[in-house]
Parts: structure tokens; sequence; C-alpha cells
């Protein structure tokens, strides 16, 4: 799910602060999860009806204010990033198996198309995940996800650059929730980074709903330790 995260990053789009428009959501989504990973970002995962294509929303809160919102198919495929004014347009058109599939058969392929504009100029990148079930589980807030790892490749075609990630990621079946366990990327070359899940809250848990990242930030609230648009 976070690679999508970064089709917005490498593409130069800094995420401007004060983005708490972005989190008007529509009434029909239900919030499911919080999660927060160790490059302080808060996350908080919910489900949606109504509001066809549209079935989960992930809202992303980073130190220092700043913000973006995630849209995603009923395959938890990617359909929009949405960032304040000046962010630039994320469009994405996501094809392949749901996740549960790779629990099913051990194996799941997934394909997003992006289209990236800002400042009236747009590119297109690619990104394709295979993920792998070898039979692990973890137990996180009293319910036990399954663990997939993965191996992606994203793709600039009008560039030729590319960005390798691997990790992991927990899926829950009861709730189809998806959520990042751990994110390691190559750095395109450079000093690769780790993201990693460092708590999960269900509804009635601590920490549910929280939208101030709590961990590998400064005193201010702003990242600890160069974060990912330091890789852009």
């Amino acid at each position: 799910m976070k690679t999508t995260l970064a089709l917005a990053l490498i593409a130069g789009a800094a995420l401007p602060a004060k983005a708490e428009n972005l989190f008007q959501r529509p009434a029909g989504c239900v919030l499911v999860a919080t999660v927060q990973d160790d490059h302080c970002a808060a996350l908080n995962y919910f489900r949606c009806a109504g509001t066809d294509p549209v079935v989960f929303r992930m809202e992303a809160s980073y130190g220092g204010g700043k913000g973006e919102v995630h849209t995603f198919d009923a395959n938890h495929g990617g359909i929009e990033i949405l960032t304040p004014p000046g962010g630039g347009e994320f469009r994405l058109r996501a094809t392949g198996d749901h996740p549960r599939v790779a629990v099913e058969r051990g194996t799941a392929r997934k394909t997003e198309q992006a289209t990236i504009s800002r400042d009236g100029k747009s590119q297109q990148a690619t990104m394709v995940m295979v993920y792998t079930y070898s039979g692990e589980t973890r137990k996180l807030a009293g319910e036990v996800f399954h663990r997939l790892t993965y191996d992606s490749t994203l793709t600039f075609p009008q560039s030729g650059s590319e960005l390798h990630t691997s990790g992991s990621v927990l899926f829950n079946d009861r709730l189809d929730l998806l959520v990042n366990e751990l994110e390691v990327s190559d750095g395109q070359g450079g000093a690769g980074r780790q993201i990693k899940l460092k708590s999960l809250a269900l509804d009635g848990q601590k920490g549910f709903g929280a939208t101030k990242p709590r961990f590998g930030c400064h005193a201010s609230g702003e990242l600890a330790v160069p974060r990912r648009e330091d890789h852009a």
C-alpha cells in the first residue's frame, strides 16, 4: 500500500503543511484501524460505503502538520493520492489480485498504472508488486494477521529510473484490513531506508483514531531521521 506513497515522493511533490481540509471524508467512511510507524507517521484506515469505486481510505498525518489521503478499490488497489493545494495530482489504475488470494494460493500479483501531474507537467509510472505467503501470522490488537512478504518495482518510463522495494504487509480477512509491517527501499542507488510498524489500534483500543505521530519524531513533531521525501 505504501508503495503508492513513493509515487508522490519520487515525483518531487513536497507535502505542504496544514492539510486538515483533506480529512473532510465522506459520511460513509468508517474508521477501522490506526497505525503508527517509526518514521513520524500516524495512519488511519477507513472502510467506505456508497463511494464506489472507493472502498478503502487511508489518511496519513505526518510530523509538522503535513498530511495526505490515499483511496483504494475493493482489491486494495490504488485509485488516487490526495494532497494539499500545490502538492500535485496522482491518479492510479490498479489491476490484479486481492491480498486474500496470496493466503489462499501462496502468491498474488498487483499492477498500478499512475499518472502524476504537477505544475502543468505530467509523467507516467508503473508499479508491479508480487505477494508471497508462507503461512506466517502475527497477532496484533487481539487479531491474527497473515504476514505476506512482497517485492515491488516502480518504473518511470520517461526517465528510465526504477525503485525496488521489498518487505511485508499484514492482512486480516475478517476486517479486510491490509497494513504495512516493513518496507525496505533500495534508495534508487543512494542510501536505502526502512519503515517499520510500531503499533496498531482497533476500535475501543488505546490510540484508535490518533492523528499525532508518536514514534521517530523530534520534540517539535518533525521526523527525527531523513524520511521518504529525502529520497525523492
